[in-house]
């Protein structure tokens, strides 16, 4: 790991001036980062198949102010006026939770990294990945080692999505797409970006446990994915009763607090589910 190129790398960013300095520390119980006067830290939620394996982690940003109040990402995100602000801001998250994962035994399990909807769209030069790419090098990690999650629905541009996401996987990234079936998400859209994993949003188990004719559609909207090519993980299980729904329905991966909450060191086993 070439932690002085990683450390210099955000302190020439040269979009400093003006804005809030972001900086990559480091310290006895890893990594943190420096975004003005806030707080960056990493935290780890398992995925699991469906014999109940750890195979991979989402890494989660967790941002808190001077006072120690917690601040959602997605609100520090919409507070950014430039979207150089906002590329510089969403690469330091994913170097932080790449420098912390690589120090702890992962046993080689997939990453997943969430990108930013507008720092795709801040990114004209249709070069989506390159600088990260060399990022992630310092930080030990090689592309096939990631996933690169994408909240599609918000982004309205299609063709500059598709470009990005063409340019990710040329380098070697998996691409998932994040809460699918949430706002105008639809399947032109995936037919058109042909991802590797979906994640589909949680609404759609809770409300199939409550309605007959959604637990129905579940199954079937999990076959119609998988028979595009791409693998399903639903997520925000957080009962045993969503567990079998989503066991029933054919999932092939699982996420929520059923499984494992997000936490600072990866959790390498569950407790098979009652």
């Amino acid at each position: 790991m070439n932690l002085q190129r990683l450390i210099s790398y955000f302190e020439n960013w040269g979009g400093q001036q003006g804005g809030a300095a972001p900086r990559l520390v480091f310290g006895d119980e890893g990594a943190y980062g420096r975004y003005g006067a806030l707080l960056l830290t990493s935290r780890y939620q398992p995925l699991l198949d469906r014999e109940q394996k750890v195979v991979a982690y989402e890494a989660l940003l967790r941002v808190q102010d001077p006072a120690g109040r917690y601040i959602a990402p997605d609100q520090l995100f919409a507070r950014l006026d430039e979207d150089r602000e906002v590329v510089v801001l969403d690469r330091l998250s994913r170097v932080l939770h790449a420098v912390n994962y690589v120090g702890q035994p992962n046993e080689g399990k997939r990453l997943f990294l969430n990108v930013n909807g507008r720092h795709l769209l801040g990114i004209s030069s249709g070069k989506h990945g390159t600088t990260f790419e060399s990022l992630l090098e310092h930080c030990g990690l090689k592309p096939s080692q990631v996933v690169l999650e994408i909240l599609e629905s918000g982004i309205d541009d299609l063709r500059h999505l598709q470009q990005a996401i063409l340019a990710y996987k040329d380098k070697g990234f998996r691409i998932a797409i994040d809460d699918f079936g949430c706002r105008h998400s639809n399947f032109d859209r995936l037919w058109a970006l042909e991802p590797d994993i979906v994640k589909l949003d949680r609404n759609l188990t809770l409300q199939a446990m409550h309605n007959q004719r959604a637990a129905k559609v579940l199954p079937a909207l999990v076959r119609l994915i998988q028979d595009l090519g791409a693998q399903v993980v639903c997520e925000g299980i957080e009962t045993a009763e969503q567990h079998q729904l989503v066991m029933d329905s054919g999932s092939d991966m699982v996420q929520g607090y059923y499984y494992g909450r997000p936490a600072v060191h990866l959790l390498q086993q569950v407790a098979e589910p009652a």
